[in-house]
């Protein structure tokens, strides 16, 4: 299931990710967001339904200089700490949100063809990011914030850390040899709930769609740090090329 999850994902097909019952219990539509188009996007707000996001590494993050949204906003207004407060989360310790942005070459930024275009040049920037100096400039150069896409940050060091859908499927899309950032967006149910597994099982039968627990993934990234592994997948070893 592993290598069929990484062969969809280097395909552009989406595949379905569920997290675990202890945490949030969902289950996640994944695409890597290198292969987003505005087919995707529509699939996804209505076949999936829920907030549409797009992750970055957090080293990535740090060269861009994408804060955590609940720490910028705590030490920009200190008299709200209490709002951005999160220790009541109640499956986590803390959100992955960073800032919402749109490309500047979107309109309203909403629509699939505005979204699904500021995903892939977010994902084609980040293919070729590094340290050198005038990428946060370039950055904003190509980026507005506020936007329509929600930026998500998969923590440093993936599971040791932090078992979300955000450092599973940023994690999956690194072990795939792809540009290291995922688009996901929860699976919702018509009874007003987060589909169950059950359900989400159901629809990836009746669309051939892989379905993956994060169990299997994370196992996988254990076995590799066992080995001394680290990263499977070399960043030179990202592909930016759209699936045949």
């Amino acid at each position: 299931m592993y290598e069929k999850v990484l062969s969809d994902l280097r395909s552009g097909i989406p595949v379905l990710l569920y997290d675990e019952e202890k945490r949030e219990g969902e289950t996640d539509m994944v695409v890597a967001s290198q292969f987003v188009t505005p087919d995707v996007v529509r699939r996804m707000r209505k076949d999936a339904g829920g907030y549409i996001c797009t992750t970055v590494r957090e080293e990535d993050a740090r060269l861009l200089g994408l804060p955590l949204m609940q720490e910028f906003l705590s030490g920009a207004i200190p008299e709200y700490a209490r709002l951005f407060d999160q220790s009541d989360l109640r499956y986590d310790k803390s959100s992955p949100f960073s800032f919402t942005i749109n490309h500047r070459n979107t309109f309203t930024g909403i629509s699939d063809e505005d979204r699904s275009l500021t995903i892939r040049e977010f994902s084609s920037f980040l293919s070729t990011l590094d340290s050198s100096d005038g990428r946060r400039v370039e950055f904003q150069k190509n980026f507005r914030c506020p936007g329509h896409v929600n930026l998500i940050i998969a923590r440093d060091g993936y599971f040791s850390r932090r078992r979300g859908h955000t450092e599973l499927s940023t994690f999956m899309a690194e072990e795939a040899g792809l540009t290291p950032s995922a688009t996901v967006v929860e699976m919702l149910s018509d009874t007003g709930k987060s589909m169950n597994k059950e359900e989400a099982i159901a629809y990836a039968e009746r669309n051939s769609l892989t379905f993956i627990e994060g169990k299997e993934i994370i196992a996988q990234w254990a076995n590799g740090q066992n080995n001394g592994l680290g990263r499977l997948r070399p960043a030179a070893s990202r592909s930016s090329a759209l699936p045949s």
